[in-house]
């Protein structure tokens, strides 16, 4: 019984506070713009880093944890051989902020130099100092910057994936706004909230709990990508009920209907679940549509309370992984 379970809690346990959980690593100077940005998420037991190549953007950013890549801070000139090469003298700076960790998040631009010629060596480091989940996110080229660079940071991720456990990808070409100051926006607002709500699951206090087993089985949930997907509401009951009545078409044009869902896994958020009626009204919306998976499809939630939000507000946080 004692190896069953050491087997199944290959870990130490989290000792609150030590913000041991997980490592958020941004790489490059647009990754390292937005993992600061994260500083507002305030999640506990979370370490914040960036690496980069360009001294004065590191100089710029409000992390106690930035590193410079190589000596001499003019960036990499859009050279991922020369960001490669730089990177592999920063291994033992790279190593400590990711030592001990459960969970290491790296955030990459890809198409910038520092980026795609650095997380390679990331991912390999994360393997090797034993974190029990790692997480690529990614944002993906606009078709303006080069059909060449779209599609050389489509090849990498693929050659990433099997070093990941999931992969999260923003792509620039989906985006609806106007002006690509407003698209880099869209894509950073994104990027902060699914890993804000991502660990959040497992950090935040939870009156039905999703732990960290239960995280890790939905990144491992075997399905032919590693890609996760994901959406979030926020409002009363009465506008949950409407957006969530087709929920899947919030998901990419991959998911033509509930049925192509191998694994969901959504948080159901509130200042004051002490509202019988209320509280009634809001699982009834959950049960009603996010239940009702698929046979052969699981899924896994949790509640939790939240003060930040207005009186009769609800945020609803979803996560998917595709069957094909």
């Amino acid at each position: 019984m004692e190896e069953n379970l050491d087997k199944l809690f290959d870990y130490r346990p989290l000792i609150p506070g030590s913000g041991r959980f997980a490592s958020i690593v941004g790489i490059g100077g647009g990754a390292g713009r937005v993992v600061d940005q994260m500083r507002k998420c305030c999640l506990p037991d979370v370490q914040l880093y960036a690496f980069g190549m360009n001294r004065k953007e590191m100089d710029e950013l409000s992390l106690c944890g930035k590193y410079l890549i190589g000596q001499e801070g003019l960036g990499s000139g859009k050279d991922r051989f020369l960001a490669e090469y730089e990177c592999s003298k920063s291994f033992p700076a790279i190593e400590s902020v990711l030592r001990g960790r459960l969970v290491a998040v790296f955030v990459v631009c890809l198409g910038g130099g520092t980026g795609e010629g650095c997380i390679r060596s990331f991912l390999q480091k994360a393997r090797e100092v034993g974190n029990k989940a790692i997480i690529l996110v990614a944002t993906i080229p606009h078709s303006s910057e080069g059909a060449e660079k779209r599609k050389n940071a489509l090849g990498l991720l693929k050659a990433l994936e099997p070093m990941a456990d999931a992969l999260y990808t923003v792509d620039y070409d989906d985006s609806r706004c106007a002006t690509l100051t407003e698209v880099f926006q869209e894509a950073d607002r994104k990027i902060i909230e699914f890993t804000d709500s991502l660990l959040g699951m497992v950090l935040r206090r939870c009156m039905i709990t999703f732990d960290f087993n239960d995280f890790r089985t939905f990144l491992q949930f075997p399905t032919p990508s590693k890609h996760i997907d994901f959406f979030m509401l926020v409002g009363s009951l009465d506008f949950l009920r409407k957006e969530v009545k087709d929920w899947w078409k919030k998901l990419p044009a991959k998911y033509s209907s509930a049925d192509e869902v191998a694994m969901a896994v959504f948080s159901i958020e509130n200042a004051d679940w002490s509202d019988d009626k209320e509280t009634t009204e809001a699982m009834d919306v959950v049960h009603e549509r996010f239940l009702q998976l698929p046979p052969d499809a699981e899924g896994k939630w949790g509640i939790y309370p939240d003060e930040t939000l207005p009186p009769h507000q609800f945020r609803l946080r979803v996560f998917t992984k595709c069957k094909r």
